[in-house]
C-alpha cells in the first residue's frame, strides 16, 4: 500500500530545494544492489565513484558538453521558426535558472546526477499566473518515487530533521537515464560498482606499492657472503648506505660512475612482470568506464586506438551515440513540463563546432551552396550584424531537376544519338 493512502488530493505539497544533511535521503529501487559490498573490497558510492578519474572525466565532460549547448525556446508564426527571446523558459533555460544558478551550471548539474545517479531532479517554481518562475535542483538521494490514493506519481523529498515535502510530476523536471519503468532510472555508479571498486583497488595497491613498498632498487654484494669482512659493523653499513644514496640517489645523479670496495658487486633489482603488470589493468579499467557512459575512450584520454583518420568518426559517434540521447530526454522532459501551445525546446548541437574553423567553414559553405542558409544566417550564428540584401538564398545554377535535364535533351545518350 501507498505510503499516501488516505491523503489523497489534499496531499499537502511544500517546497522541496531544502538541503538535507548528508546520508538522510533515501534512495529508491536501489537499496540491495546499493549495499552488496563489492568483491574487490572497496565501497563504492556517487562521491567515491568520483574519485576514480575514469568516473570523473566521463561524467565531467558529458554533463559539459550538454551544458555548454544553448538550450532555446522557439516559436512558429506564419510557418516561419524563431528564438522566443520573450518567452521566460527560455530565460531559465539560456542565462538563469533561478536567482543563484545560471542555466549553464544549472543544466551541467541536472546532468551529472542523472550520470551518476541515473536520476536528475529539479523543482519547478511557479508564478501566481502558472509560468515557470525559476528551477532548482534536488539531490535524488533525498527523493523517493511513489503514489497516492489515485495513483498519482508523487515524488517524497527527504528535509533531514523538518518534515518531508511532497511534489507531483507536472511540478518536477525528472532527467533520466536508462530505466526499466520509465518512472526511475537506473544508476550508472550502482551497476557499476565491481568495475569502480576494482580500478580504485588498483590505485590503491599502485600507490601502496610505490609509496611503501620495502623493494630496494638494487644491493651491493660482497664476493664471498659467508665471510664478514675485516671491521665490517653496523657503523660501516650505516655509513656506506649513507654514502652511496649521496652519490647516486636522485635524478641529476642517474648513471654516475660509482667505485666498489675490494670484493664488492652491485646487483640491480628489478620489478616482477605480474607487479607491472598492473598498469595494463588500469588503462583496461578506463575502456570498461567509457563503455558504461557509452563514450569513446579517446575522449577520457585515452588514445591508443584513436588515429588521425578514425578520430572524426569517433567524435560523430559520440555525438550521436552518448550527447544526443541526453539531449533528447531533456529537450522532451522540457516540453512536457514547461511549454505549452507550439512552443518547444532545441539544444543546439552548432555550438560543438565553435572551436573548429575548419570544419564550421565547411559547413557554412554547404549550407550555403545549397541555399539553406543566407549570408545574414551565417553572420548571426557568428554573432555579427546582418548586411543589406544578405537574406537572399542563393544556388548552383548548373543543377537541374532531372525532368528538366531530360527536356533539354541534356543526356550523354542524347548527345550520342545526335
Amino acid at each position: 500500500m501507498s505510503i499516501f493512502s488516505g491523503v489523497g488530493a489534499g496531499l499537502n505539497i511544500s517546497a522541496a530545494r531544502t538541503t538535507a544533511p548528508e546520508g538522510t535521503g533515501r534512495i529508491g529501487g536501489f537499496i540491495g544492489n546499493m549495499f552488496k559490498r563489492p568483491i574487490a573490497g572497496v565501497p563504492v558510492n556517487r562521491d567515491i565513484a568520483l574519485t576514480y578519474g575514469a568516473v570523473w572525466t566521463a561524467v565531467s565532460k558529458i554533463s559539459l558538453h550538454i551544458a555548454m549547448m544553448p538550450q532555446r525556446v522557439y516559436a512558429s508564426e506564419d510557418g516561419k521558426r524563431y528564438v522566443d527571446y520573450n518567452h521566460p523558459v527560455d530565460t531559465l533555460l539560456y542565462r538563469q535558472a533561478n536567482e543563484e544558478v545560471n542555466s549553464f551550471d544549472f543544466r551541467q548539474s541536472l546532468m551529472a546526477h542523472a550520470l551518476l545517479q541515473g536520476n536528475g531532479l529539479a523543482e519547478i517554481e511557479r508564478l501566481r499566473s502558472g509560468d515557470p518562475g525559476a528551477l532548482w535542483g534536488i539531490d535524488w538521494a533525498r527523493v523517493n518515487p511513489d503514489r497516492d490514493s489515485r495513483q498519482r506519481l508523487v515524488y517524497e523529498i527527504s528535509n533531514g530533521s523538518a518534515a518531508n515535502s511532497h511534489l507531483y510530476a507536472k511540478d518536477v523536471i525528472h532527467l533520466k537515464g536508462f530505466s526499466m519503468d520509465g518512472i526511475t532510472g537506473l544508476s550508472p555508479v550502482s551497476y557499476a560498482k565491481h568495475v569502480i571498486s576494482l580500478g580504485l583497488a588498483m590505485e590503491q595497491y599502485g600507490s601502496a606499492f610505490f609509496g611503501n613498498g620495502a623493494l630496494p632498487g638494487g644491493v651491493i654484494e660482497w664476493g664471498d657472503t659467508a665471510i664478514t669482512p675485516e671491521g665490517w659493523g653496523a657503523d660501516a653499513a650505516k655509513n656506506m648506505k649513507k654514502t652511496w644514496n649521496k652519490n647516486n640517489r636522485g635524478s641529476q645523479r642517474t648513471s654516475a660512475l660509482e667505485i666498489l670496495e675490494p670484493g664488492q658487486k652491485f646487483r640491480a633489482i628489478s620489478i616482477a612482470p605480474e607487479e607491472a603488470q598492473f598498469l595494463q589493468s588500469r588503462k583496461f579499467g578506463i575502456t570498461e568506464i567509457a563503455r558504461w557512459f557509452n563514450m569513446p575512450p579517446h575522449k577520457m584520454g585515452d588514445l591508443e586506438r584513436a588515429t588521425n583518420n578514425n578520430i572524426e568518426a569517433q567524435n560523430i559517434e559520440y555525438v550521436t551515440d552518448c550527447l544526443q540521447p541526453w539531449a533528447t530526454r531533456f529537450e522532451q522532459e522540457v516540453n512536457a513540463k514547461l511549454l505549452r501551445g507550439k512552443s518547444y525546446t532545441k539544444i543546439g548541437f552548432n555550438s560543438l563546432l565553435r572551436g573548429d574553423l575548419k570544419t564550421r567553414e565547411a559547413y557554412y559553405k554547404t549550407m550555403l551552396d545549397r541555399g539553406v542558409y543566407s549570408i545574414n544566417d551565417v553572420l548571426e550564428l557568428e554573432d555579427r550584424n546582418p548586411v543589406k540584401g544578405g537574406d537572399l538564398r542563393l544556388v548552383q545554377m548548373n543543377m537541374v531537376s532531372l525532368e528538366q535535364a531530360a527536356k533539354n535533351g541534356n543526356t550523354i545518350q542524347q548527345k550520342g544519338e545526335k
